[in-house]
């Protein structure tokens, strides 16, 4: 007997459990797994190559594949990065780690043709408001959860480590050297086990979240926990925000402001002057080393048609970082890469702008600290563009094959 995978996939249950499956092992879960050879392997990234090979037998099956067009430009143009990557390390060499590279394939060659290409008309099957009632749940569930370890770590001086579930088990009693200290203080990490990777994540999911949730105790909560991952970036990013949902709305964003405000004091006052290294709350979001990316900017040589340097790893400053070791040449297209949803989404219409708002969240953090080629930033961000494009209407969707 034949086993018919598309009937399967055609069960609007089972299409509401393999996405609430994937929503736990990359939104919940997103660190679980093992390493081999250094490589981390995550229940989460498996379990996309596991759909993805699932897809590709129903498209066998199908013999016809359509996607929708705007999902296949920006698909398209993801590609001349890639092969621009790949002849620069053909020609120039490369001096990272085995797992930096692997990461950047699965990042910019596998994500980007799982989402726009492979994914998107499973996820246009789904109904939106059970995507968003999920998105919602878990990004209170895992601030929550945050907030709990937080309070933990600072209390007990221990982390809850789970080998294989909420820590990658090469990574077990690690998480201390994860950049996660603020002198004698830890961020708050959650299950991602990293202050910085945490707060991007939700910080890309925080729209629905904000426009979706209906409890205003829970919203405090998310935005307590992303406070609390003491991340500059972080905090710039929830302004960035802000900004764009209120912009039209001043007295509203000052209110915001405040309340923000207020509560950066109050942490500021029990915990920075005493715990941080940098003696004071002015002295911590006034840096002059900027947490060290100061020297990133220091290290740039000038101006390269194709790069200064030979490429190791995309640092904090994702923008810069590219720039400096792919040249001009890099950086014209990786922007053509990540800003053609933005593009698209704005230049026509029945797009879903909390989706877009996330989009360029990440693209402005990224000009701090993108987390770019940690596990699980990169899936965030196709998840989050690929959705722009999946109209509410579906009537209104036009395919191409």
């Amino acid at each position: 007997m034949r086993f018919n995978f598309k009937l399967i996939l055609n069960n609007e249950k089972i299409r509401e459990y393999l996405f609430f499956i994937g929503l736990l092992f990359l939104v919940y879960l997103p660190k679980g797994g093992f390493k081999i050879a250094g490589i981390p392997f995550t229940w989460g990234y498996l379990y996309l190559g596991l759909i993805f090979l699932l897809l590709i037998i129903i498209l066998l099956e199908k013999k016809s594949f359509l996607v929708q067009s705007k999902h296949l430009i920006c698909y398209l143009a993801t590609l001349p990065f890639v092969l621009y990557f790949s002849l620069n390390l053909i020609f120039r060499g490369y001096e990272g780690s085995l797992g930096n590279l692997v990461a950047f394939y699965v990042s910019f060659a596998f994500l980007p043709l799982f989402f726009y290409l492979f994914l998107s008309p499973f996820l246009r099957k789904i109904d939106s408001l059970y995507i968003e009632e999920k998105i919602v749940q878990a990004v209170f569930l895992v601030s929550l959860y945050g907030i709990f370890l937080f309070v933990f770590k600072q209390v007990t001086g221990h982390y809850i480590e789970i080998p294989y579930v909420t820590v990658n088990a090469g990574d077990l009693g690690t998480l201390e050297g994860k950049y996660n200290m603020r002198g004698s203080l830890y961020k708050l990490i959650s299950t991602y086990n990293n202050g910085n990777i945490f707060g991007v994540c939700i910080l890309m999911l925080f729209p629905i979240f904000h426009q979706k949730n209906t409890s205003r105790i829970k919203l405090m909560i998310v935005i307590l926990a992303l406070i609390l991952t003491l991340s500059r970036t972080v905090w710039l990013g929830l302004l960035f925000y802000f900004v764009l949902i209120y912009k039209d709305s001043i007295f509203r964003l000052i209110r915001i402001y405040a309340l923000l405000g207020l509560i950066l004091i109050v942490i500021g006052t029990f915990f920075m002057n005493r715990y941080f290294q940098y003696g004071s709350l002015s002295g911590f979001i006034l840096d002059s080393k900027l947490g060290g990316r100061i020297e990133q900017i220091r290290q740039l040589s000038g101006l390269s048609f194709f790069g200064s340097q030979t490429f190791k790893f995309i640092e904090e400053i994702v923008y810069l970082s590219i720039f400096k070791q792919l040249g001009f040449v890099g950086i014209i297209l990786f922007c053509l890469s990540f800003f053609m949803p933005v593009y698209i989404a704005i230049s026509t219409k029945n797009n879903n702008y909390l989706y877009l708002v996330g989009c360029m969240i990440y693209l402005f953090v990224c000009c701090s600290d993108g987390c770019m080629l940690y596990i699980p930033t990169l899936v965030f961000f196709y998840f989050i563009s690929t959705m722009i494009f999946i109209s509410k209407n579906r009537t209104e969707e036009q395919n191409i094959t």
